[in-house]
């Protein structure tokens, strides 16, 4: 057990640095700086070479990635080039993103189950079910929220069209202004459930066990909620994991559609702006956190499935 903590924590910290490191240079490399979009058009030279200094943009690669990853260490992240303070501008976006990404993942599961289940237990309603996640996975997301924000916000006006109420403003307001957002991630990561999942349950219920079972007169249906639901789970919580690490890295789309000020759109504005201390800050966050999370997911798997306990 402890030598596959060990093991583990080895390998979250190896992929720290050599994200930290690729991310680095990745915006080390890019065509010019902030100073172009901060300073005006007019700065003479003698301005660019103060703010460059002052931003750390005039040391060599290896002294300028050393100071960003020891400050991103030990918490100093500094401020963006406009000057805000990137630990606030974080602490703000965070609570926006995983709200998103948790009812996203709920609806998900909410949509992606019970048709699982009914799929694994008739051909028919299989094949159903496999047509509506393939048109599920192919829809961008762009275009299945300027549907919902048509259909939902504009015609039945239940929901608001962009923006985000905090839940100090109550909770109702709250899920209301996350409730179309959520929904259209839950669509991207419900297609993947149902195909996989569903798999899943299906080789679940051609086992020889289900085999038999189904010999002595068990339905098809009742059979893929009490036998193959089981040895089915690890695959959907894997799945899940999976889901909370897109969600969270990958909502920018989806918080810019609808004006969100989680942390996907403030990487896309610190993109925009060439702010690469900000840039880099969300990113190597982002890194640290899916790693966490698969390591998470490495401890509990073997608790839920015995074939995996086992196995190593």
């Amino acid at each position: 057990m402890l030598a596959r903590i060990g093991r583990y924590s080895l390998v979250v910290v190896l992929t720290f640095f050599s994200v930290s490191l690729l991310v680095f240079a990745l915006i080390w490399n890019s065509a010019g700086d902030s100073s172009a979009y901060i300073l005006a058009e007019d700065a003479g030279s003698g301005e660019i070479a103060e703010y460059r200094a002052s931003a750390g943009l005039d040391k060599s690669f290896w002294d300028s990635y050393l100071h960003f990853i020891l400050s991103f260490i030990t918490g100093r992240w500094g401020h963006t080039a406009a000057g805000h303070d990137i630990k606030l501008l974080i602490s703000h976006s965070v609570p926006v993103t995983l709200s998103l990404a948790f009812l996203s993942l709920l609806l998900a599961i909410i949509l992606s189950v019970p048709l699982s289940v009914i799929g694994a237990g008739n051909r028919a309603a299989g094949y159903a079910v496999s047509g509506l996640s393939v048109v599920l996975m192919v829809l961008p997301s762009f275009l299945m929220a300027m549907f919902l924000v048509s259909v939902f916000s504009m015609k039945l006006k239940i929901f608001p069209v962009a923006g985000y109420i905090p839940p100090s403003r109550g909770f109702v307001p709250y899920l209301r202004s996350l409730f179309l957002p959520s929904l259209t991630l839950a669509f991207l990561h419900a297609s993947l459930y149902m195909r996989v999942f569903r798999k899943a349950l299906r080789e679940g219920v051609e086992s020889q066990y289900s085999l038999f079972a189904l010999s002595m007169g068990m339905r098809k249906k009742d059979l893929a909620v009490k036998s193959a639901m089981k040895p089915a789970l690890p695959v959907l919580l894997s799945l899940i994991s999976q889901s909370l690490v897109s969600a969270i890295g990958g909502a920018a789309v989806v918080e810019t559609v609808y004006s969100l000020p989680g942390i996907g759109s403030l990487l896309v504005d610190a993109a925009l702006s060439r702010d690469g201390q900000l840039a880099g800050t969300i990113m190597i966050l982002l890194s640290l956190s899916a790693s966490i999370i698969f390591f998470f997911l490495e401890g509990i798997l073997p608790a839920i499935d015995p074939r995996i306990r086992r196995s190593r």
